[in-house]
């Protein structure tokens, strides 16, 4: 790296290398490679005397007027960012997971056209590619490479679940019947309520419009609420042939699906005799109230949260905060005369979109006002890009920025689901949700790769960001503020950015939106000002989902991985017809326990035959764990990363039981005959 990482090679380390060779007569100088120097070092060290460094390093470096790790790229073009994480979850915990299932009942495994995604999702994780710190061209293409992932990977997905579904026997049902399947990506029992579009076909203009579903294996009942209904032609696309059209009548309809066995799926068929179930999960105005939960939405569009399992409230959350933004790409700034701006003091209207016995929801809109841009106000570019100071205000001229949550519940759920629509039309700001958990305390936890760490959020005289304020971290699916007696969680697929304030409210702060003017340097004082380039600056339609779960106990004692879970990897319901096939009405291919050990792939090996779990315990404890194989497993073995043989594991009566140690990343592969 000649200068920075975009330099190409300088003549002069030639004459560099020829004038260290005569100044240092007898020894070799050579031009090298990295991986010969990192092969010297470990055949010249003494293992035992290296020091082992363990935990994160995330060490700011002091600046004149704060402390910085450049790390504000996690808020850096969150739209991209939020699709490359639905990119990777949909190939690691549902395709690839489920084509292995497939493969079992006798299907190829797609390794060329995995390999082909893959390829195009690792070409976006360069890292002025996915940090967003670049030019608008790489967001363009990073974008469409992510498209074309989701498409390869939704492809794969449904081709897989097409292979299962064949298989699913429902010869005892009528030939016309219609079966509703719900298929469970995680490696451990589900039991959720799930939504689906059904088409019914066409019995005339006045057939009876009520249904409910039975179990395939055991015929008992189970309830269906009903969104909507309508007449619908509905496409039918063959591979083999030409599209045609069936007439029908579209029901969107939610319904309890129970005991679902890991990695598999449970099977339904429609009853027509059977009616839709009543009920409300609405308990007084603008409260929703299930066995765990209730959550009231006050004026001004906050949520007041009663955990019933701990009798703990939750006032005041789920409010927004605009900011002003005087930074680029790497770092957030704040303007020196910043206004931030925060929804409670705007006009909310709150209305029930939907209600029932097994979901309901609220549309709570909120319609701010904030400055559209930022002044300089004859103060140094340069230097407020440097970070040493700055003479900026948010601007006069404001714009309406509205927001729109829909804040769901669904009956036994034990999470609040949120999804916040909005659309930017300002810059230079910096937008995000406040949860106040009000728990005393002094760290949080936060979900980061295979692992789980714990983070201070008071800074005392002993830490390294000892006296900063506004500190931002960067999480994978969650990040949890705890007593150890309670807590609560925000629950994201995509969201990488978070706070959690120093004051006694200790309130999680989640970047949605940073929007900034795109300014390039490698060296300070030096940047190249992209004012024409306005993706930086996030316009447009955003849209996120969350989850805010309140708990008992810790992150690991009070179930935060299992919501995590449940969010990223979420249950499909396929329609199809009655087959006979070879397999039962409900079945599972894995059962992994306990629950705070994770999943984080299950694949077809790399350069042996068979396939690879990989596992990983974040806790600091070690956990005694059983996984459930399929019958066609006839051994299995520990690998490395690599996926190199370390050790056999033993396996009876398809199931393998070991312990995974503190931290412990395990690679286990199974194979078959």
């Amino acid at each position: 790296m000649m200068g920075h990482d975009s330099s190409v090679a300088d003549p002069l380390e030639i004459e560099m290398l020829e004038a260290a060779r005569e100044a240092l007569p007898g020894v070799e100088i050579v031009h090298g490679h990295y991986e010969e120097m990192m092969a010297a070092i470990k055949a010249d060290a003494d293992p035992g005397t290296l020091t082992v460094l363990r935990g994160e390093r995330r060490v700011p470096k002091p600046m004149p007027i704060i402390l910085h790790l450049y790390s504000d790229v996690l808020s850096s073009r969150t739209r991209m960012k939020y699709r490359s994480s639905l990119a990777e979850y949909l190939i690691q915990l549902r395709v690839e997971p489920f084509a292995v299932a497939a493969a079992f009942l006798g299907a190829d495994y797609p390794h060329a056209l995995l390999e082909t995604a893959w390829k195009e999702m690792l070409r976006c994780h360069a890292h002025d590619s996915i940090s967003g710190s670049g030019v608008d061209a790489i967001e363009e293409d990073v974008m469409n490479r992510l498209r074309q992932v989701l498409d390869i990977g939704n492809g794969l997905y449904t081709r897989s679940l097409a292979v299962l579904q064949k298989n699913i026997d429902c010869g005892s049902l009528p030939p016309d019947a219609v079966v509703l399947t719900v298929y469970n990506p995680s490696p451990r029992e589900r039991d959720e309520v799930v939504s689906a579009v059904v088409d019914m076909p066409w019995l005339g203009p006045r057939p009876r419009g009520q249904f409910t579903l039975r179990d395939a294996e055991t015929g008992a009942p189970v309830p269906v609420q009903c969104v909507s209904r309508k007449s619908h032609w509905a496409v039918l696309n063959p591979s083999w042939d030409a599209s045609s059209m069936m007439r029908s009548e579209r029901f969107t309809v939610h319904f309890e699906a129970t005991e679902l066995p890991g990695l598999g799926y449970a099977s339904y068929y429609v009853d027509r005799e059977g009616s839709f179930a009543g009920g409300s999960l609405v308990s007084a105005a603008n409260t929703l109230e299930n066995e765990a939960l209730r959550a009231a939405i006050q004026p001004d569009g906050t949520i007041t949260l009663l955990d019933k399992r701990t009798g703990i409230t939750y006032p005041g959350l789920h409010y927004f905060v605009d900011e002003g933004e005087a930074g680029h790409a790497w770092m957030h700034l704040r303007p020196a005369r910043d206004r931030a701006v925060d929804s409670r003091g705007f006009p909310v209207s709150i209305a029930l979109e939907e209600d029932g016995p097994l979901l309901a929801r609220y549309r709570v809109e909120c319609r701010m006002r904030i400055p559209t841009g930022l002044e300089e106000n004859g103060g140094d570019p340069w230097q407020r890009l440097d970070g040493v100071g700055n003479e900026a205000s948010r601007g006069r001229e404001e714009r309406e920025l509205a927001i729109i949550s829909w804040i769901t519940l669904r009956k036994n759920g034990t999470s609040l689901e949120v999804t916040t629509r909005f659309e930017n039309n300002a810059e230079d700001h910096r937008l995000r949700v406040m949860l106040p958990t009000h728990r005393p305390g002094t760290c949080c936890h936060a979900e980061s790769a295979l692992d789980v760490v714990e983070r201070e959020t008071v800074f005392g005289p002993e830490s390294v960001w000892q006296g900063a304020q506004g500190v931002s971290f960067p999480m994978q699916r969650f990040v949890d503020v705890s007593d150890g007696q309670a807590g609560l969680a925000f629950i994201s697929a995509g969201l990488r950015e978070y706070e959690v304030t120093q004051d006694a409210d200790r309130t999680i702060a989640v970047t949605l939106l940073r929007a900034y003017e795109v300014n390039l340097t490698t060296v300070s004082r030096r940047w190249e000002t992209r004012p024409e380039m306005k993706r930086s600056q996030a316009p447009g339609m955003h849209e996120f989902s969350y989850r805010i779960y309140p708990h008992a106990g810790t992150y690991a004692e009070g179930g935060v991985l299992t919501e995590a879970e449940r969010h990223v990897a979420p249950l499909d319901v396929v329609q199809a017809g009655a087959a006979k096939g070879i397999m039962p009405g409900r079945h599972g291919f894995l059962k992994l326990e306990p629950p705070v050990l994770q999943l984080a792939a299950f694949k077809q090996a790399e350069s042996v035959p068979g396939y690879v779990l990989r596992l990983y315990n974040p806790t600091a404890d070690p956990v005694n764990c059983e996984l459930r194989v399929p019958a066609a497993v006839t051994r299995a073995s520990f690998l490395t990363l690599e996926e190199r043989p370390t050790e056999k594991v033993l396996l009876k009566n398809e199931r393998i039981t070991f312990t995974a140690g503190p931290k412990k990343i395990l690679t286990v592969l199974l194979e078959t005959e």
